[in-house]
């Protein structure tokens, strides 16, 4: 595979050296003055036949234009044109934002529809730096699923789209229940995963309708956010409120029984178009490729944006998501063997239960005070909770000689999380003499949490997980007490960045955080004796300071080199034996790489050496293996390579390559050292390439396909045993115009047998089979 991606590499730059260099590009992104994007603006080189429109994120790319100056026009209905001067340069891309003011003089209403979701690979992101960027300029690694591209591989969870990300690694998470990844060999837990940049921690499966795209920015990203996992951050970004009229409903079903009606639709709700809606909705149910694991989901998420005038505006987003679905831990692995059973076998029961409800509401108050100084607020608030009652795996008899039996246990659970958390930032863009370039963000954010679980529990019968028979005996009625416990949590973190261009060619990424945590732990405990209950409360505070520096320098045309360096931390919970409490433990990442557009801009490709690693993790105590101390160290280092972009008109490519070598470092027992960590491929690829007719009758008419590629995974921390590596192939085909929109995947192609990952020997998840998804929809 890896043979198989240098080849392609190899390709690209004879290509792109025989192909003469005479064409630059010109891109960028434009709003209103209340900075939102404007979708369907023309932007045109006067006096040629060059020019596009903007995308949903009010993105434009002109591709293709000879050397030379040129004036770059934008216009819109209800707009003022606006004029730039501009000088294209010979394989070199010129980068150019507008603010587009509202014309005096509004015409009436112009419906637009459009048949694309964007780009299919979107140069701009905003997560590394807290404000928009081309990704090309950051010292830092960087990838984003675009929503054509979800829209192609047909994404319904988040998984879906994120096997398509380099050095990410599916994990099962909370009883395969929620969304878990491993970044550059690190879990990343749901603290790691943010919506619209606030933390978005639930345990169940995020709902995929209202994204707009995803970004995934590798390495620790406490600098701008706080508490992170060393390996990196998911960010998702929903899809905003738009003046443009417009109705999208579709119809999604697979070949497991599954059907999923949804609808997007939006516009402006009064005449002077201050106040804009957006709504998209979904409703799922059906079978699943797992046994007694059924899906029923509803989810409504409306956002509106209101414009108090030409400078301020503001925001609100809600979701309401229901969602029942069993939990499942899996397949079971007896001595180092993975039970040889079907993808489908379930060590669950028929009547498990589990109802999951989310809750979120979001508001986001912007105002520019000139053309240097604007200013953001923004507030989260989150609701989760959880009820499930279910047969699981407990435990592995003993003295079983047929290795296929397991004692199974009834939980009986609920839990609630609720989470806020308020961002004020100022940002400034302005010069300091003729050559430097400042974007500075200056910010303050606050968060509290609060997690609430009980649980009971008690044996139930033991499972022939070969011949299984289920609801062999009633249900016990009386449990015995599991646990019961409340944490609170408050962040209090304050941070600064400097993003500075020098002379063009040398950009410097310079940020600090400061955060404050606290930690409040209710647990009640149960005296067997009296049956009686208590309360115990213990505290816990951690502060850090964590710096970033980066640098990237544009060596000729399109190639540049980068570095970077950033420190992040995580509040280690719990005490030594002496009684004091644990110091956070902290990640160290040292980044260097290329960035490069090949074929005049079109295709990027991006290669990074990583070293990760965190420090004062805590391990077993030498003198007494109750307790902890915190001198374990972990160490990932590697290497990524990406492709993405339309290697021809038409043709585009995401292409992925990682080498991760995880292991522990430091530890107080010797045979620990070395050992990999748990679900982390040392060598892991993706393919996605989608080719789409540019003309003609059938204009729209696209055909797909690609594929994931892992290989072998230590099973659990020990490293007993290894998941056998896999490639599963992928395929699309699909139609897209102004009004209609259908496709069919093709998932596991040939029907390989595979493991999405583990927690433990004892919760195996098996990777689905062959499947058929088809989606049909119409616009208006």
């Amino acid at each position: 595979m890896s043979r198989s991606l240098l080849t392609v590499i190899f390709f690209l730059f004879v290509t792109y050296v025989a192909v003469a260099q005479n064409n630059g590009r010109i891109e960028g992104r434009i709003v209103s003055e209340r900075n939102e994007p404007l979708l369907g603006i023309s932007v045109a080189l006067q006096g040629t036949a060059f020019g596009t429109t903007t995308d949903e994120e009010g993105k434009y790319v002109i591709k293709a234009i000879a050397p030379g100056n040129y004036t770059l026009v934008a216009t819109g209905v209800g707009y003022t044109t606006i004029k730039h001067e501009v000088k294209v340069e010979a394989g070199s891309t010129i980068t150019e934002y507008f603010l587009l003011p509202s014309s005096a003089t509004a015409l009436n209403e112009v419906v637009v529809t459009t048949s694309k979701s964007g780009e299919f690979v979107q140069p701009i992101g905003s997560t590394a730096t807290k404000m928009e960027a081309p990704l090309k300029s950051v010292p830092q690694s960087v990838q984003i699923i675009s929503r054509r591209a979800m829209d192609q591989m047909q994404v319904i969870r988040l998984d879906d789209a994120m096997r398509n990300v380099s050095g990410v690694t599916m994990e099962t998470g909370f009883g395969g229940r929620t969304d878990i990844f491993q970044i550059r060999g690190f879990r990343t837990s749901t603290e790691s995963i943010f919506k619209n940049g606030f933390r978005n921690s639930v345990r169940t499966f995020r709902e995929t309708a209202n994204i707009q795209q995803i970004e995934v920015m590798k390495g620790p990203a406490s600098v701008l956010y706080g508490v992170s996992d060393p390996g990196g951050m998911v960010n998702i970004t929903t899809k905003k409120p738009t003046v443009f009229t417009f109705q999208d409903i579709q119809l999604t079903a697979n070949s497991f029984g599954q059907y999923r009606p949804a609808i997007d639709f939006g516009g402006a709700l009064n005449d002077e178009k201050t106040l804009k809606y957006r709504m998209n909705a979904v409703y799922e149910n059906g079978d699943t490729y797992r046994d007694f694991v059924a899906t029923k989901r509803f989810f409504v998420a409306p956002a509106f944006t209101y414009d108090f005038s030409d400078r301020t505006s503001l925001t609100v987003e809600a979701e309401y998501l229901d969602h029942d679905q069993a939990s499942d831990r899996g397949i079971v692995a007896i001595n180092g063997v993975i039970a040889d059973v079907p993808a489908s076998r379930s060590i669950g029961e028929p009547d498990n239960v589990g109802i999951h409800q989310n809750r979120l509401v979001q508001y986001n108050l912007q105002h520019r005070f000139n053309d240097i100084f604007s200013l953001r607020h923004a507030s989260n608030f989150t609701y989760s909770s959880e009820e499930r009652k279910v047969v699981e795996f407990g435990s592995i008899p003993k003295n079983d000689a047929t290795n296929s039996k397991v004692i199974r246990r009834l939980q009986d659970q609920y839990n609630f999380e609720r989470n806020y958390a308020t961002q004020n930032e100022l940002y400034a863009t302005f010069k300091t003499g003729a050559a430097l370039e400042h974007k500075t963000v200056i910010g303050v954010e606050l968060a509290s949490s609060m997690f609430d679980i009980w649980f009971n529990r008690s044996n139930y019968d033991t499972l022939n997980i070969y011949n299984p028979n289920y609801s062999s005996k009633p249900k016990p009625t009386k449990l015995n007490f599991g646990d019961d416990y409340r944490d609170k949590t408050q962040l209090y973190g304050v941070y600064v960045q400097d993003f500075l261009s020098i002379s063009q060619k040398l950009k410097v990424l310079l940020g600090a955080r400061y955060d404050i945590w606290e930690l409040e732990n209710v647990r009640q405990t149960l005296d067997k004796k009296t049956n009686t209950f208590s309360a115990v409360t213990t505290t816990q505070r951690s502060t850090a300071f964590n710096p970033r520096i980066g640098l990237l320098y544009e060596i000729a045309g399109p190639l540049s080199v980068y570095g970077n360096w950033s420190k992040g931390f995580q509040p280690e919970v719990g005490r030594t034996k002496e009684g004091e409490t644990f110091d956070p433990s902290t990640s160290d990442l040292y980044e260097a790489g290329i960035k490069s557009g090949l074929l005049s801009d079109k295709v990027n490709i991006k290669a990074a050496y990583f070293n990760i690693t965190r420090g004062n993790v805590a391990v077993t105590d030498p003198a007494d293996n109750a307790f902890s101390v915190q001198v374990g160290e972990v160490r990932s280092e590697g290497f990524e390579a990406d492709i993405t972009g339309e290697v021809v008109r038409g043709l585009n490519v995401i292409a992925t390559y990682s080498y991760t070598d995880a292991r522990i470092t430091k530890d107080t027992k010797e045979t620990n050292i070395g050992k990999r960590f748990r679900g982390v491929s040392k060598h892991s690829g993706s393919l996605w390439t989608t080719y789409e007719l540019q003309d003609g009758a059938m204009k729209g008419l696209g055909i797909g396909g690609g594929f994931t590629s892992f290989g072998d995974r230590p099973v659990d921390a020990n490293d007993s045993f290894r998941l056998p590596g896999y490639t599963r192939f992928d395929a699309t085909v699909y139609y897209d115009n102004q009004k209609y929109h259908a496709a069919i995947n093709l998932k596991n192609l040939t029907n390989v047998k595979y493991y999405d990952g583990s927690q433990s020997a004892t919760a195996i998840m098996p990777g689905a089979p062959i499947s058929v998804q088809g989606t049909i929809g119409v616009r208006f």
